[in-house]
C-alpha cells in the first residue's frame, strides 16, 4: 500500500490509543508484524510548548514507519506541530478529527471538527502546506446518528491535499460501543480517490477480511482488538498478504508479557513500568479462568520480579 510518497509493506495498521500506544507497546506489536504504527494522540498546543514532555513519541527500536497523530483546532498551531513531528522523525502526520472524549471535543478538537467542515478543511490545508511527509486524517462516521457526514467531510479532506484517511465506523456519540457501520466506510471509499483505511470493531482476522470485502477499503486499522493480543495485527497482515506469521521469538503469553514488561522497565523505570503495565496485564488475562484473582494479586505489587513470577505461574505455557 502507498500513502503519498510512503511505500508500505501491507495494509494493516496499529491505531492511536491515548495512554496505550507508547514506545514499548508499539515495539511489541511491531515484532509480530504491522505495516505502520500510529502514536497516541498528542496536543498540537502541547507540542508547541514542550516537546520533551512527550516521551511516548520516541522512536527507539522502531523498524516500521511511524505516523504521529496531532490534535487541535487552530490551523496555524497544527501546522507548527506538524513541522515539529516531521523534524522528530514522523513518517507521516495524522490529523485527529475522531476523538470522542469530552475534554477534547469540548475544546473544539477531535470529533468536534466533524461539525465544522470548513474549519476541518482549513486545518488539513495548513498542515499539508507545512510538511513534505504524507498527511492523513482520522475521522468518524459522524457526530451522532443525526449527523453522519463522513463522505462529505472525506471529500473536503481530499480536496485540501490529504494523502489518505482513516474512518472509525461509529459516530462520536456511540464512542466505542455498538456495531460498526460498514456501510459508511463503503460510502467514504466511493466518495474519494485517496486510500481509505477502515477502523472500528476489528477483533479477529475474519473481521478485517470482512471489512475489506464488504467496503472496498484499502487497509484496516486495529485498536482495542490488539489490547492483550498484540499479535493480532500481524496475523491479519499475514492473512491479507499471504506472507508468513512473525512471532518475534515469543510464542507464549508469558514470553510476550515478559518482553513487554522489559521494554516498559527500560523506558519508564521500575515504578512507572509496574504501574503502566497493570492495565496491560488486565487485558492479557481477560477471559482466563482465575483472572480476577490474578489481577487482584499483581495489582498490589510494586516489584517487577514478583509480578513476573505470578505471570509465569498464571499463564504457564499457554500459547498465543
Amino acid at each position: 500500500m502507498k500513502i503519498g510518497n510512503l511505500d508500505l509493506e501491507g495494509n494493516v495498521f496499529l491505531a492511536p490509543m491515548a495512554g496505550i500506544t507508547d514506545t514499548p507497546f508499539r515495539r511489541v506489536v511491531q515484532e509480530f508484524g504491522v505495516s505502520a504504527l500510529w502514536t497516541e494522540m498528542i496536543s498540537a498546543n502541547g507540542v508547541a510548548i514542550a516537546w520533551s514532555a512527550f516521551r511516548t513519541m520516541e522512536l527507539a527500536g522502531h523498524t516500521v514507519p511511524t505516523v504521529f497523530q496531532i490534535s487541535g483546532k487552530n490551523p496555524g498551531v497544527m501546522a507548527e506541530a506538524a513541522r515539529t513531528v516531521q523534524e522528530r522523525g514522523a513518517a507521516a502526520v495524522d490529523v485527529n478529527m475522531g476523538c470522542p472524549v469530552r475534554k477534547v471535543v469540548s475544546k473544539g478538537s477531535g470529533a468536534a471538527l466533524m461539525k465544522d467542515p470548513v474549519l476541518a478543511g482549513r486545518i488539513v490545508r495548513a498542515v499539508r502546506r507545512a510538511v513534505t511527509i504524507p498527511v492523513t486524517v482520522k475521522i468518524r462516521s459522524g457526530w451522532d446518528d443525526g449527523l453522519q457526514n463522513a463522505p462529505e467531510l472525506a471529500g473536503i479532506i481530499e480536496s485540501e491535499g490529504a494523502d489518505a484517511l482513516t474512518i472509525h465506523s461509529r459516530s462520536r456519540s456511540n464512542g466505542h460501543s455498538g456495531p460498526p457501520s460498514l456501510e459508511i466506510i463503503r460510502q467514504v471509499k466511493e466518495s474519494v480517490r485517496i486510500p481509505v483505511i477502515g477502523n472500528g470493531g476489528i477483533a479477529e482476522v475474519t473481521d478485517a477480511v470482512g471489512m475489506i470485502e464488504k467496503t472496498g477499503c484499502d487497509g484496516v486499522m486495529i485498536g482495542r482488538g490488539a489490547l492483550g493480543r498484540p499479535w493480532i495485527p500481524g496475523r491479519i497482515l499475514s492473512r491479507l498478504s499471504g506472507g508468513p506469521l512473525h512471532c518475534g521469538g515469543a510464542i507464549t503469553f508469558a514470553e510476550v508479557i515478559r518482553e513487554h514488561f522489559q521494554y516498559m522497565l527500560e523506558w519508564w523505570g521500575t515504578i512507572g513500568a509496574v504501574r503502566r503495565m497493570r492495565k496491560h496485564l488486565a487485558w492479557y488475562s481477560k477471559g482466563f479462568a482465575g483472572g480476577c484473582e490474578f489481577r487482584h494479586t499483581v495489582f498490589r505489587l510494586d516489584d517487577p520480579e514478583p509480578v513476573l513470577d505470578h505471570v509465569q505461574k498464571f499463564f504457564g505455557k499457554v500459547a498465543i
